[in-house]
């Protein structure tokens, strides 16, 4: 009897400890890392892939998934520091985790090492680092280095190529506010400018506010003359609405012309991200 109780007690462990082996082998941790990743638990990801690489270190398909968990867990340099110890040589790096580096580095809006590597990069064909560093002065707001940049394209059918010429013409010449028409209206009459701006509420403020005070400063100057206090108290107030209304005009402008360059920079971003 004790011998079937020992008998029956070793094959339960033998089974549960087989089962235990089962759920942490190779396939279910790629189907657990996997799932992490799509269901937006990135650091958790991160540390899953991390024992999944390093149970299967030439899985290039599980190290991009890595560094991709890095980069939308936004610890972009840790990111970058995993990618250098995988690759200890990276202008080899394999294309896909060029691009996976490349968005990290871009991410940290670190210039001068991206372009370095796209330089240097051996895997990235040269129409990919066009448009990488296409992408760099779309997102700096500087449309004609992009314009130039992207000029140098080999394939003209590159539809991310495509897309970015539209996005650069409407930089160059779209419609833009002028601050100093902006300006010179507000200057001219008070909240002209934010009417020019298209800031009707904040124009029809600014008038108000500046007239009334230019108002009572006049309406006291005659009741009371201008060695009397009051007529100045409003005169003073007046001036700081006024010139605060011809600056906040030049900013309304500025803010505008800031918004479309955002509206831009936003459309690269998605073409960006459903091409790479």
């Amino acid at each position: 009897m004790k011998r079937l109780i020992a008998l029956l007690l070793f094959l339960f462990f033998s089974t549960f400890a087989q089962a235990q082996d089962d759920i942490y082998n190779l396939e279910n941790s790629k189907e657990f890392a996997a799932y992490l990743l799509e269901s937006g638990q990135y650091k958790s990801a991160i540390n899953e892939y991390e024992r999944v690489v390093f149970m299967a270190p030439n899985d290039l398909e599980q190290s991009v998934l890595l560094l991709k968990s890095y980069r939308l867990a936004e610890d972009y340099e840790q990111g970058i520091i995993k990618a250098s110890a995988l690759f200890p040589n990276l202008i080899e790096m394999p294309k896909e985790h060029s691009i996976e580096f490349s968005k990290s580095l871009m991410s940290l809006r670190s210039w001068d090492r991206a372009n370095n590597f796209w330089d240097g990069s051996k895997t990235l064909a040269q129409d990919d680092k066009v448009l990488l560093k296409t992408t760099v002065e779309i997102f700096e707001g500087d449309f004609q280095k992009a314009q130039k940049q992207l000029s140098s394209i080999q394939d003209s059918l590159n539809i991310l190529g495509a897309n970015y010429r539209s996005i650069i013409d409407q930089g160059l010449n779209g419609k833009r506010k002028s601050p100093f028409v902006a300006g010179f209206l507000s200057t001219a009459v008070p909240g002209l400018g934010k009417v020019y701006t298209g800031d009707w509420k904040d124009a029809i403020v600014s008038l108000i506010f500046t007239g009334g005070m230019a108002f009572q400063a006049v309406r006291n100057f005659n009741k009371h003359g201008i060695n009397d206090y009051r007529p100045w108290v409003y005169t003073t107030i007046g001036t700081g609405f006024y010139l605060g209304n011809i600056l906040g005009s030049v900013k309304s402008a500025k803010d505008k012309n800031r918004k479309k360059i955002n509206l831009l920079q936003h459309e690269a971003s998605d073409y960006f991200n459903s091409y790479y």
